[in-house]
């Protein structure tokens, strides 16, 4: 649960600074208003859009790779969250669907997404704390 909600805030926080950067005016009028309400919008909307994609996505790769380290399921989720970015950006550009001019043309949501899809698999999956040396070898080497 402690991981799922520093996941949420990482998410959270990197979505107000990009608001910051480049803001889409269509939360405020400034990039203050911008940024509290994406910050606002985001602790709403993550929670839910990480229980339905991250959760059933933890649970897909401990059944599909159980012997596996965690940071192997770290790589398989980025990449899997990176093509789910990358299909949902192709498939708008192919539409011929022009972007609003909020939106700052597609390749700016690629690249938002991109970063977006990898610091939610890194704060999520990756086993941050957990130490893969052999400890009998530390204790040799002191």
């Amino acid at each position: 649960m402690r991981r799922f909600i520093i996941t949420v805030l990482v998410a959270t926080v990197l979505h107000a600074v990009a608001c910051i950067i480049a803001p889409p005016f269509e939360f405020g009028h400034n990039r203050t208003e911008c940024f509290f309400f994406a910050l606002g919008g985001g602790l709403m909307a993550f929670p839910i859009m990480f229980a339905v994609v991250l959760l059933p996505l933890r649970a897909g790769l401990r059944r599909f790779m159980p012997h596996r380290t965690q940071r192997t399921h770290a790589i398989a989720a980025a990449l899997v969250l990176w093509s789910l970015a990358t299909a949902w950006v192709v498939a708008h550009v192919l539409s011929g669907i022009p972007s609003l001019p909020f939106q700052h043309g597609y390749l700016c949501h690629w690249i938002f997404w991109s970063i977006f899809s990898f610091a939610v698999a890194i704060s999520f999956f990756w086993p941050f704390g957990a130490s893969n040396r052999n400890v009998s070898y530390d204790r040799a080497a002191s």
